[in-house]
């Protein structure tokens, strides 16, 4: 069957993706791009924005911040050396840059960025409400997408794929809801066998195009405690140690036998880092 001139390029986009991830911290000019696509540079920013609705060299300055915020978190790496890895000529050029993303700028976000509120004393109930934590009951629902093998602060690489895959089908509407399901704890797990699912709800099942290298997840009715979170994908990883340790002592819940699941509600393709939101979800015994 003749392939369709979306789906050419969509696979085209899917390869130059696993490129970019894979050369994050490189020199990325756009003739070596439009190579590894195999789309002329001439047309690639074209084809690019109008699949995602964005340009490329935005995606790469995103994907630059995000990996420099959770080195800002994670490692006591001087703000200079962040810069450069981020590619960036200058700390001044780097910092007006991350303000921009994440509403303050490198220095304060290690300081004071949200994963710092998260980071309580677990045996400190009365600092453990201040987070709104609600108990609902999530409908049972399929998910299909792409798994994703490590660290999971580069799932993106997996749902930019599925974005791409679901424009060049006519999927991608209004109503698309976008989910993500983590199967194991960063913290016991060896980061390269880390496993999860980039995916999006689907409701008429047996008429969705299911291709081969896609995965089917079903998240069974359960009640679950559900964290709307505000905030850099990079910070979640504080908000998931104060649920455990802090929200979950406290709350007399015990967890259930799913995994933990988020629902992004936003796209970071549009809105800063800072305006994010995700609900979180963490499965309970009903």
């Amino acid at each position: 069957m003749r392939q369709s001139t979306a789906e050419h390029y969509r696979k085209r986009i899917d390869v130059l993706f696993d490129y970019i991830y894979e050369h994050i911290n490189d020199d990325l000019d756009m003739a070596t791009l439009a190579d590894v696509a195999l789309i002329s540079p001439y047309h690639l920013h074209r084809v690019y924005r109008g699949i995602y609705g964005s340009s490329l060299s935005d995606t790469i300055k995103r994907i630059r911040l995000h990996n420099a915020s959770d080195t800002l978190i994670n490692s006591d790496l001087s703000i200079e050396d962040v810069a450069k890895q981020a590619k960036y000529t200058s700390v001044q050029s780097f910092t007006r840059a991350f303000s921009e993303s994440f509403g303050m700028p490198p220095a304060r976000f290690r300081r004071e960025g949200d994963h710092i509120q998260f980071s309580l004393n677990p045996l400190n109930t009365e600092e453990s409400i201040m987070h709104d934590v609600t108990i609902k009951h999530a409908d049972g629902m399929t998910l299909i997408g792409y798994e994703h093998k490590g660290d999971y602060m580069n799932v993106g690489q997996q749902f930019e794929k599925l974005q791409g895959w679901l424009v060049s089908k006519g999927l991608l509407t209004e109503t698309t809801r976008f989910f993500g399901v983590y199967f194991d704890d960063p913290e016991s797990v060896p980061i390269d066998k880390l496993t999860s699912l980039a995916c999006v709800r689907v409701d008429n099942v047996a008429d969705f195009p299911l291709e081969e290298d896609m995965h089917k997840y079903t998240v069974h009715p359960t009640k679950c405690a559900v964290l709307n979170y505000k905030g850099p994908y990079a910070n979640m990883d504080a908000a998931y140690k104060w649920l455990f340790a802090n929200w979950l002592p406290s709350s007399g819940e015990k967890v259930g036998y799913q995994p933990v699941f988020e629902e992004y509600l936003n796209d970071a393709h549009h809105v800063p880092q800072t305006e994010l939101l995700t609900d979180i979800y963490i499965p309970l015994e009903s």
